[in-house]
């Protein structure tokens, strides 16, 4: 007689029944599988979880009166309340998965905020989608600006847009006269600039009419020095307001800064009717095009080669050639970024896969403690299915728990990316753990839980119940277990050594680009910007004048070793380059030659130490009204003057210096752009016949020049109050910056790789102490049968330098094939480097090996009278 069947004959009738007798075996299960892990024996457990069921008659009615999900959810509360009692009798188990999920877990949702908000998030413009960057090309370049006519002939005749603006090459320092005076950064832009972006200004945007031939009388401020220096007081439109000694009419103010586009903190128009923007061959214009809806990339591309064949034969001595290329804004602002973000997510995704490997050994190893309790819900009657739902609810509850406190160490990091970030990683300030990322944390942390939790409840559930009551009898391991163990680790190791192999090849290249000889000195060298006011200083003589008695001043403070001045300043993300046309050299219509031009002071080579090759430099004897002298580097004269000596040829420049100009030097080559980058060919006019309005002042002094900057700017008050010093920085800190992606991208995929190399050692260290467990009555009858202590080493040490080897193979494999996608990130270092390969095999042996080693010396300890009692 079933002892469950208590009800009356209207429950004996009841159509629920399957059901109901589904709920009480679970309950029946559970309570039996609890005892057993109590130490009861399968039948004692039987028979006492079935005393703890006497109120069956309340179970049924209240199973009867439950609907299909109602029973469901249930079921999932109960399997719920177990796991956390199940894992509650665990804490060691417990606490070291969830801190392992945590840290996997963790590392990837602050890696996905970043990629959430700097690449997956909508660039902050209206019509983001329709916004595109145009630049043009030639055969010389395919990003080129745009000459400002070339762009007021393709806004006038194009069919394609419902905008097109520009803006300047880059915002320049101007100054802002107030209760003191202060340099600001100012960029010029076309008529209708912010409203295509869908950034509407606080009063009125630019109009065409603004677009004078004057300089600008009206300007736009910028959200951030609206609110610092302005007090975010909205009167101040209709106002005036003193930039660069002249006044200009404040029209607008910005809702939001724009730094994705530029760092300007106060908007002018462009003159574009200005005679210095009359020249076609003067490119300093980056252009951007609000596309017509339902007009395609590709019909928009032919509007505008039709009308760059047009300018092209309108005027061929300068268009020739010419067209214009048309990408995304947010391929342009995002794109470069992009592969840096992919290759680091990689990294994290491969850190979580080592991590739910560790936790699927670990359960591995704690479903053979419980072979008693899974042959005991066996015996009553649980299905496969139930029992790999109740040990997967288990790994789930262990994924969530350790993603929630990964999330508490992903905002932690988050907060401290903008202190540790490269600032040329857009949208830095933006990056937070937001609904999206906390949505993407739950659905990792259940995918994490069912990834590793599916493994050991096959394994636990798919044993025949006679073969789990045999080896309930012994609590060991079975044949299936021991592989799934061994193949995880060996796949950890592989991982690991895939991760350490990519962090040692960008650590060797970051390295040889530390090494990399800039071409100059960088220490003891302290820079600021100077603008000087363009009314004022409308001329060449008066702007020559201003540096000469800066620089006299300079040099005469204690510890100056030399002061210069440069339009450019190397490494620092500027460019500035010049057609020009070699005396004797024939060139057709629309051909020039191009090279970086720079405007210095005559003392700027010896303050940097950039070597005089040949020839001579800049000197008293080079004046306004002297022959135009050029000096030019090393690699100007192998590109251009091929076996030949470059002094004394002559250059004559498309724009800029109307005189021709005399090569009368050459300087040694620098790395201007990066010290990744080839060195260029460059050349370089004195600021006595070119002097610049826009200037990087650089001293040299002791063994701390950044104690300058006061001194430094007195000089420049008392020389004229209205103008001032700003930006100051040592030359190493703008090297160190330069270089700032590269050692971030090095930093953080090393640091995944150093938490890669752990956790593959704790998980071969714990399979290794399990398996030593598991073998212990055998260990203790090799030594009793004579076995020796070295014999003992060596057997736990095989199979621990087995696994090893076998992961560094297969790692190695891997590592072959995905290093190439390195290339692009990687300076002076091949993706297959076997020099790191070997060193990286090399360490993950070594570490492999100790982490064997202690529960191979372990098992040398073992008593065999202590170990043959217990068997």
């Amino acid at each position: 007689m079933n002892p469950f069947k208590k009800s009356s004959r209207s429950d004996r009738n009841d159509d629920n029944r399957p059901d109901l007798n589904a709920e009480i075996e679970s309950h029946l299960q559970m309570s039996a599988a609890d005892l057993a892990g109590r130490g009861a024996s399968h039948q004692e457990a039987a028979q006492k979880a079935r005393r703890e069921f006497g109120n069956i008659p309340l179970i049924q009615q209240t199973a009867r009166d439950q609907r299909p999900f109602a029973v469901f959810f249930d079921d999932l509360a109960q399997d719920l309340r177990y796991a956390f009692r199940t894992l509650r009798k665990n804490p060691g188990f417990t606490l070291v998965a969830i801190l392992t999920l945590a840290l996997g877990i963790g590392a990837n949702t602050a890696v996905f905020s970043v990629i959430d908000s700097v690449i997956l998030r909508p660039l902050p413009f209206a019509n983001a989608n329709r916004l595109v960057w145009l630049n043009g090309k030639f055969p010389l370049s395919d990003l080129a600006d745009i000459s400002p006519p070339d762009f007021l002939d393709y806004r006038a005749s194009n069919q394609s847009f419902d905008r097109l603006v520009a803006m300047g090459n880059d915002p320049s320092p101007s100054n802002l006269s107030g209760n003191r005076s202060e340099q600001v950064m100012v960029s010029i832009v076309t008529a209708n600039f912010f409203e295509t972006l869908g950034i509407p200004p606080l009063g009125r945007d630019f109009t065409q009419s603004d677009e004078q031939f004057n300089l600008p009388q009206v300007a736009i401020l910028g959200h951030g020095i609206w609110m610092r220096d302005f007090g975010s007081d909205p009167s101040i439109v209709g106002k005036t307001i003193r930039l660069d000694g002249a006044s200009v009419t404040v029209v607008g103010v910005l809702p939001t800064d724009i730094p994705l586009l530029s760092e300007a903190q106060i908007w002018q128009p462009t003159p574009m009717r200005n005679q210095g923007m009359q020249f076609r061959r003067g490119h300093f214009l980056k252009v951007i095009g609000l596309r017509k809806p339902g007009v395609t990339q590709a019909q928009a591309i032919a509007d505008m080669d039709s009308i760059s064949d047009r300018l092209s034969q309108q005027y061929p001595d300068t268009n020739k050639g010419w067209s214009v290329r048309q990408r995304s804004l947010s391929e342009v602002l995002i794109g470069p970024v992009r592969p840096a973000m992919l290759l680091i997510t990689g990294a994290v995704g491969l850190l979580l896969l080592i991590a739910c490997g560790n936790v699927a050994n670990l359960l591995l190893a704690r479903s053979t403690a419980r072979q008693r309790e899974f042959a005991v819900r066996a015996a009553l009657g649980a299905t496969r299915g139930r029992m790999i739902r109740q040990t997967l609810t288990e790994s789930i509850v262990l994924a969530l728990t350790g993603g929630a406190i990964g999330i508490l160490g992903a905002v932690w990091l988050v907060r401290l990316l903008p202190s540790i970030g490269p600032s040329s990683l857009p949208r830095l300030n933006e990056i937070r753990v937001d609904t999206t990322v906390l949505l993407f944390t739950a659905g990792i942390s259940l995918l994490t839980g069912l990834v590793f939790g599916l493994i050991p409840a096959l394994q636990a559930s798919g044993r025949a119940f006679t073969d789990a009551l045999k080896a309930s009898a012994r609590n060991t391991a079975s044949g299936s277990q021991r592989r799934a163990g061994s193949i995880l680790v060996v796949c950890e190791i592989a991982m690991s050594l895939t991760l350490l192999v990519g962090a040692g090849l960008l650590l060797k290249s970051f390295w040889l680009l530390t090494q990399v000889n800039p071409g100059f000195q960088t220490s003891h060298i302290v820079t600021a910007e100077l603008g000087l006011n363009t009314s004022q200083y409308s001329d060449d003589a008066k702007r020559f004048r201003f540096w000469q008695d800066f620089e006299s001043r300079a040099t005469a403070l204690p510890g100056v070793e030399g002061v210069g001045a440069t339009s450019e300043l190397p490494l620092n993300g500027e460019h500035n380059d010049n057609a020009f046309y070699i005396a004797g050299h024939t060139y057709g219509p629309s051909e020039f030659d191009d090279a970086n031009f720079r405007q210095v002071s005559n003392s700027y080579f010896a303050t940097m130490h950039i070597p005089l090759l040949s020839g001579r430099s800049f000197n008293e004897h080079d004046t306004a009204t002297s022959a135009g002298a050029v000096l030019v580097n090393e690699a100007f004269g192998q590109q251009f003057f091929k076996g030949e000596n470059p002094i004394g040829k002559h250059l004559r420049f498309a724009t800029g210096p109307k005189q021709d100009m005399e090569i009368v030097g050459v300087v040694g080559n620098i790395h201007h752009d990066s010290l990744s980058e080839a060195r260029l060919p460059e050349m370089y006019t004195t600021f006595a016949q070119n002097p610049a309005g826009q200037m990087h002042i650089v001293v040299r002094g002791g063994a701390n020049p950044e104690n300058l900057a006061t001194a430094l700017r007195e000089i420049v008050t008392s020389i004229d109050k209205d103008e001032a010093l700003s930006n100051f920085r040592t030359l190493d800190a703008i090297r160190d910056a330069s270089i700032a992606q590269p050692r971030f991208s090095t930093q953080l995929l090393g640091a995944f790789a150093a938490l890669a190399l752990i956790l593959a050692a704790v998980g071969l260290y714990g399979l290794m102490a399990y398996s030593v467990t598991q073998r212990i009555s055998e260990i203790g009858i090799r030594v009793a049968l004579g076995a020796t202590r070295a014999n003992i080493l060596n057997l736990v040490l095989r199979r621990g330098a087995l696994l090893a080897l076998a992961g560094i193979a297969v790692g190695l494999v891997a590592s072959l094939g995905l290093s190439r996608l390195l290339s692009t990130f990687l300076f002076g270092v091949r993706p297959t480097d076997p020099i790191t390969f070997t060193a990286v095999a090399a360490i993950l042996a070594a570490v492999a090996l100790t982490a064997s080693y202690i529960p191979a010396h372990r098992a040398t300890q073992v008593d065999p009278n202590v170990s043959l009692r217990h068997e």
